[in-house]
């Protein structure tokens, strides 16, 4: 049995990490964001120098674990920290190929669910809404303009094209980002994140308790 889990999905640099983090602070929830697991794996997989058709026979081999004691969640490969090379530019290459894979996903989605048996949730990902808790009744959908996202990226330092990103999420055979059933969009093109955040708490206000 799950506890509450409010879903934020959407496109990179809609601004689910900032929001999601926003709102778990406001209703004392713990934050997970999904593509930190898969980062994660990127990280180990790049360690390891694993190529990309042995990923599904190298990790059922490793100790992934995630340790809650400090602010947020670490999450360990083989007793390793992989938390301070989530943005490596080695993981951020590898990422996205390693996040297609059935296998990768099976092992992210049952650590997520895992969380969720013990505490209510902030998750931010992809497919929260649509994969990992579809049942769920609190999903939301952020997105952005392209114009607008790429300039959040580039303020970021970050480097990887918006266009690119949204065209592989989009078209990827498992899991492809889409909107979830039910979800409550919110266009973040030109509201700040306290507005976002407000919204989201707003909304969630008009759905019943779990």
């Amino acid at each position: 049995m799950f506890r509450r889990v409010i879903a934020i999905d959407g496109p990179a640099a809609s601004g689910k990490s900032s929001v999601s983090q926003g709102v778990a602070s406001a209703l004392g929830c713990l934050f997970v964001s999904s593509g930190h697991f898969y980062r994660a794996i990127a990280w180990g997989v790049h360690c390891n120098s694993v190529a990309l058709d042995a990923v599904a026979a190298w990790l059922p081999t490793r100790r992934i674990q995630i340790d809650e004691a400090s602010k947020g969640l670490r999450i360990l490969i083989d007793g390793e920290d992989a938390t301070p090379h989530l943005s490596t530019p080695e993981v951020a290459t590898l990422v996205s190929r390693l996040a297609s894979l059935p296998a990768v996903r099976d092992t992210v989605n049952t650590r997520l669910r895992m969380l969720a048996r013990h505490h209510d949730l902030v998750m931010e990902g992809r497919d929260i809404g649509s994969v990992v808790f579809p049942e769920t009744p609190y999903k939301f959908y952020l997105d952005a303009s392209p114009e607008e996202r790429a300039r959040r990226r580039s303020r970021d330092g970050s480097s990887d094209p918006v266009a690119e990103r949204d065209r592989v999420d989009a078209t990827r055979a498992t899991a492809p980002l889409i909107i979830p059933e039910g979800a409550f969009v919110v266009d973040t093109t030109l509201l700040s994140l306290e507005e976002v955040i407000a919204t989201v708490l707003s909304h969630l206000e008009t759905l019943p308790p779990r």
